[in-house]
């Protein structure tokens, strides 16, 4: 269609997201919308036939304008279209704000529709291991003046993965789940392992020598971690899930720290905590070799573990600024940017991000490996790391409170088929939502509440199949809960 420059048509948009004047186009082509957010300084405001936002384009932060605009539709993403006359810089801010907040959106929402009923199952399922074993608020400044190895998986780990092992001695050593196995092949063990995501089980993990000596986990996290290695070397963080949040009003406060984006992330932010000083980086690119896309990791990383990524190496991959070239071709951008800016954030931290590629992040030094040098090793770094003594946090209210909350949600199931079975989706939904939008039951299914609550607005939409899914979800998760105080 003439006239604009960005046309991008989200299927089944009810709403979109117009920047710049509308010279020479109909705007008739809109009226299929039920609501427009237009960023326009034009003083004619055309002819629309539906209800139109026109936020001033001298707002200082046009993204949450964006973020309120998105809840008009909590199952769709607006359409959005930039025309020819976006060239002021007001305008450009709008369309970075306008990519940036549709891209965050759209992996959110279908994250959580793919994983919200695993995130939830594996919560529950950890949910006794989570208040008996989180990291300790103790530990806070526990390892401080002791320097730090945070080693990620990505493709500069090959070159600098030597100089690491050669003063592993030297440094407390934070490992992200799929960087152990390259770890033990040089004969290092991590002091510290971070696995967060809920995709991740150990067996794709641990090395069969050189295991590591304590696991970071997120309450999403494969249960299975818990009998992959002893309970006491077993320690979980709080993250960005409801359930975590309701625990707390449970007498099972959130830990001191959260997880972050990502493992290595996360273990940033653990050495950080734990009062660790300098930090330095291993694989930690965030970029791949512009000469080949398809590695985005270190030579030795399991496929299995990145089998539910989808990455396309054939795509064209966003730009950042790189470490020794102008820029480098970003496949995490999200990540990249909360990194760059955390690390931006803190211009007294001390962090070294020893690598031969990958992406710029501020507030770092970039040292190559083979220029890569530690002072001789500390005896304080084995004394300050026996006397990290282990939780000793016990709640027994919001198991019986889950419980009680799982014979609810069990016995609600019997009402929810008979509505289905005479009423169809639409009854279906309706008998729904007094079960997700009661404030305890809800923040207590969390992220399946979350999945389930969009599909609860007029207009019902979805096959049988997916209704009848979410029902067996919906019982599986009400028993899961039943079985959590018997743990």
């Amino acid at each position: 269609m003439s006239g604009f420059i960005v046309e991008n048509q989200y299927p089944g948009a009810t709403t979109c997201i117009i920047v710049g004047g509308l010279t020479g186009i109909d705007p008739a082509i809109f009226h299929a919308y039920r609501h427009v957010l237009w960023w326009c300084h034009d003083p004619a405001l055309a002819a629309f036939t539906v209800p139109v936002e026109r936020p001033p384009l001298s707002h200082s932060e046009p993204g949450l304008i964006i973020e309120r605009f998105l809840r008009r539709d909590p199952r769709h993403l607006p359409s959005l279209y930039v025309t020819a006359d976006t060239t002021e810089p007001t305008y450009q801010a709008v369309v970075t704000a306008a990519h940036t907040v549709l891209e965050s959106a759209h992996r959110t929402r279908l994250t959580r529709q793919k994983d919200g009923f695993i995130w939830q199952k594996h919560l529950l399922q950890n949910a006794p291991a989570y208040i008996r074993q989180r990291l300790p608020a103790a530990w806070a400044g526990a390892l401080r003046g002791l320097p730090a190895f945070i080693c990620g998986a990505g493709p500069s780990l090959d070159v600098s993965l030597p100089a690491l092992a050669a003063a592993a001695d030297r440094a407390v050593i934070f490992s992200a789940d799929s960087a152990l196995r390259a770890l033990a092949r040089h004969g290092v063990a991590a002091d510290f392992a971070v696995s967060i995501d809920a995709a991740k089980v150990p067996e794709k993990c641990l090395p069969a020598t050189h295991p590591p000596h304590r696991v970071v986990l997120a309450s999403v996290s494969p249960p299975a971690w818990q009998t992959a290695l002893p309970a006491a070397q077993i320690f979980f963080l709080s993250g960005p899930q409801v359930t975590d949040d309701w625990l707390a009003t449970q007498g099972v406060p959130r830990t001191a720290l959260a997880v972050a984006e990502s493992c290595g992330s996360t273990a940033l932010e653990l050495a950080h905590h734990l009062g660790c000083d300098p930090i330095y980086l291993f694989g930690m690119d965030l970029a791949v070799d512009p000469a080949n896309q398809a590695r985005r990791h270190q030579a030795h990383a399991a496929p299995a573990l990145y089998t539910q990524s989808h990455y396309d190496p054939t795509t064209r991959l966003p730009r950042v600024p790189g470490n020794y070239t102008e820029t480098v071709p970003c496949f995490a951008l999200g990540d990249w940017r909360e990194l760059d800016a955390r690390l931006a954030a803190r211009p007294d931290s001390r962090v070294i991000n020893v690598t031969d590629r990958g992406a710029r992040l501020r507030g770092t030094t970039v040292v190559h490996p083979v220029n890569f040098s530690l002072p001789a090793p500390s005896n304080a770094k084995p004394t300050k790391l026996a006397a990290l003594a282990p939780s000793t946090a016990t709640s027994t209210t919001a198991l019986k409170h889950l419980r009680a909350l799982g014979d609810r949600n069990q016995q609600a199931i019997p009402a929810l088929q008979k509505a289905f079975a005479q009423g169809g989706t639409s009854a279906l939904a309706a008998a729904f939502v007094p079960l997700v939008v009661d404030p305890e039951n809800g923040r207590a299914l969390g992220s399946f509440a979350l999945k389930i609550m969009p599909h609860l607005v007029p207009p019902i939409e979805g096959k049988s199949e997916m209704w009848q899914t979410l029902i067996d979800e919906f019982y599986e998760l009400a028993r899961i809960a039943q079985n959590a105080a018997k743990a």
